[in-house]
């Protein structure tokens, strides 16, 4: 019991004292056993438990809606807890992944579509030529020769940026985004990427770097 209900307690005793002993005989017996009603009373809540008084107070149909609240936050956190972790442990662009997918979708949508467009179309004029740079953004979608990277030299574009990569009369504008993203994100967007280009375009890519790497 807090401090405030023992001053209450102690108050409410008090004055029930006063009246006992201000009447006559028979007032004083009634209101003495008023007292030591509310004394047994408040020795009842004190036994009682915190939980044990709520859960009176609730009644059945409070508790059974406390008890689908809690239940239903623990799911909900523990689904976050998953696929954040899903997230955060990736080291691959598994473009099958559907968490991994959505989550680097939203990175997409964040941080890369202002320049390369809503559905990854690129911008106008991308095709023409450019010999000193500033190339308007390629399309992600797989019709631009992205597909000649491999998932570690786009991972590496999309971190430090176009210009690292590029010769130096050549200006390129895309910028990285090492700061804004980490590199289990990064690996999301790229397989975000992956996931909405076609078959032949991943499996041109797949075979490309079989190649590099003497596999094929």
């Amino acid at each position: 019991m807090s401090r405030i209900d023992n001053e209450r307690r102690a108050r409410r005793q008090a004055r029930i004292r006063a009246k006992a002993f201000s009447g006559g005989e028979r007032r004083s017996d009634r209101l003495l056993r008023q007292m030591v009603d509310a004394a047994e009373e408040n020795e009842s809540e004190i036994g009682m438990g915190l939980a044990d008084r709520i859960s009176r107070k609730l009644g059945p149909k409070g508790r059974y809606l406390a008890a689908a609240t809690l239940i239903g936050s623990l799911i909900t956190a523990a689904s976050i807890y998953y696929e954040r972790r899903m997230v955060d442990t990736a080291v691959r662009a598994d473009w099958q992944d559907e968490t991994l997918v959505a989550q680097g979708h939203m990175l997409y949508r964040d941080n890369c579509a202002f320049c390369h467009g809503d559905t990854l179309e690129g911008q106008a004029g991308w095709d023409g030529d450019f010999p000193s740079g500033n190339r308007p953004a390629l399309p992600l979608d797989g019709s631009a020769p992205i597909w000649r990277l491999s998932d570690d030299d786009i991972f590496d574009v999309i971190k430090y940026g176009g210009q690292p990569f590029s010769p130096r009369s050549y200006k390129n504008n895309m910028p990285g985004f090492e700061i804004q993203l980490t590199d289990p994100g990064i690996w999301a967007l790229v397989a975000f990427l992956k996931s909405r280009w076609p078959e032949d375009v991943r499996q041109r890519q797949a075979e490309l770097e079989m190649e590099r790497t003497g596999g094929g």
